[in-house]
């Protein structure tokens, strides 16, 4: 009988044991237990805010290929938003266009974009020097993706880069989709407007109607900017005997800066089918023409007046 007692107890006491170590065990984790953050993006751009959530992409190109890293990040109370310099910022002093390196802590719900929630975003200081009156990187990167039509579902910036002595930011952007055929979108940097695609220019004009090749009736209109002295240039029609038309008109600016121009150019009657739209400027020097731009146009069958041979 004794036996059998001390054999119960010993049953007894090995199973309050076990039931504390089974408490212990599953009770929640200690307070200062942290999960350790995963950067998934690494100088990538702030794409589109919608309330509490951020598109953020990036542009990869591994092996030869390209494709784009795209993430919805939702921000909570434990995001942690900072500058380089690890100084805490407001999620308001980060705009779209930013270029930002994010972490996440927990659950990537696989999609395209992946969704996940932010543990930490750093914002990139902007490195490129911009002269007093330009537009910022980031301010530039932001206007090509409102310039850009259709949604910005991952969308990437490739690459942003400012060219001063022509006042403008070419920023590529890459689409999922095509992401080895990254678009370049112009941007005044003056202005934050698109820039128009030139159908031709050299040093002093850049021309963006009409194209060349096109035909032109009795009346078309010219649309370009110009870097000429004092903002003037002249311009002539012809069609290889006579001149069409011809005249002087003015930049909105001279140089060194560009400046927009938009002029009707008319004309009645052309001697074959080929003729030259020819912007020029004259020299101050001795009053010869310079920067000849030599545009080619047509001309409507009905306009054509042949001369007799």
């Amino acid at each position: 009988m004794r036996k059998r007692k001390g054999f119960l107890f010993l049953v007894l006491m090995c199973m309050v044991s076990l039931l504390v170590a089974c408490g212990q065990s599953s009770g929640s984790a200690e307070p200062n237990e942290e999960t350790t953050a995963v950067k998934v993006i690494d100088k990538g751009r702030l794409i589109q805010k919608e309330a509490g959530t951020w598109l953020i992409t990036a542009y990869i190109e591994k092996e030869g290929n390209a494709y784009i890293d795209a993430y919805w990040f939702t921000l909570t109370e434990q995001t942690v938003l900072e500058n380089g310099s690890g100084e805490r910022i407001s999620p308001d002093t980060i705009p779209v266009g930013a270029q930002l390196e994010a972490w996440h802590s927990g659950e990537v719900r696989e999609s395209y974009p992946a969704q996940t929630d932010a543990a930490k975003i750093v914002l990139f200081e902007e490195t490129q020097d911009v002269p007093d009156g330009m537009i910022s990187e980031s301010e530039a990167v932001q206007a090509a993706l409102q310039a850009r039509s259709g949604s910005t579902f991952a969308r990437a910036v490739k690459n942003a880069a400012l060219d001063t002595e022509n006042g403008y930011w070419s920023v590529e952007l890459a689409e999922h989709m095509t992401a080895d055929q990254p678009a370049t979108v112009k941007i005044d940097a003056r202005t934050g407007m698109p820039v128009p695609v030139p159908v031709a220019e050299n040093k002093a004009f850049r021309v963006f109607s009409p194209e060349p090749g096109t035909e032109s009736g009795h009346t078309f209109t010219v649309e370009g900017e110009a870097r000429v002295f004092e903002a003037a240039f002249s311009w002539t029609l012809e069609d290889g005997h006579n001149i069409l038309a011809e005249g002087h008109e003015m930049a909105e600016m001279g140089a060194p800066e560009w400046g927009r121009f938009q002029f009707d150019v008319s004309y009645e009657k052309a001697s074959q089918s080929n003729i030259m739209l020819i912007l020029f400027v004259h020299s101050a020097k001795d009053g010869s023409t310079e920067h000849e731009l030599v545009i080619p146009l047509k001309v409507p069958e009905e306009l054509i007046q042949y001369t007799p041979e």
